[in-house]
């Protein structure tokens, strides 16, 4: 059975921009960015999130990082593709999917600009442009 969808399978170099100058936002706003990508499940909907790893969401909860998130998309951007607060989604280094994400990496480098097609995480299938990601050679 084949079916057909209609998913854009890359993102496009303004929406890279865009989470870029949302990252650098973010860090210049005193938020301590662990992780930073964009994230399309393959088996889900298919749409690209944008995801921000941050241990203030366990600490703080995720309502309060949203809040700082939204204010800094709220500003005028350089980017005509500006971000929309609903495909931003925020996680807690404890998040079980960043655990399992981390585990699946298994890199010995840090990682940045990174394109990953059809990797596996957990039972799922996807697709990241990784600006930011922590070496995973300790096994936390």
């Amino acid at each position: 059975m084949v079916e057909e969808v209609l998913v854009r399978e890359s993102l496009s170099s303004q929406e890279i921009a865009a989470g870029e100058e949302l990252l650098q936002r973010a860090r210049r706003a005193g938020i301590k960015v662990v992780a930073a990508y964009w994230s399309r499940d393959r088996t889900g909907p298919g749409d690209w999130l944008f995801d921000i790893v941050t241990p203030e969401v366990d600490k703080e909860g995720p309502l309060k990082l949203y809040e700082k998130i939204h204010d800094l998309v709220r500003e005028p951007t350089r980017i005509p593709c500006g971000l929309d607060i609903n495909i931003i989604e925020v996680l807690g280094v404890k998040y079980s999917f960043f655990k399992m994400l981390k585990s699946a990496m298994r890199s010995e480098k840090a990682l940045s600009n990174v394109k990953l097609s059809q990797f596996v995480v957990g039972n799922g299938l996807f697709d990241f442009y990784i600006y930011q990601f922590p070496a995973t050679n300790n096994h936390h």
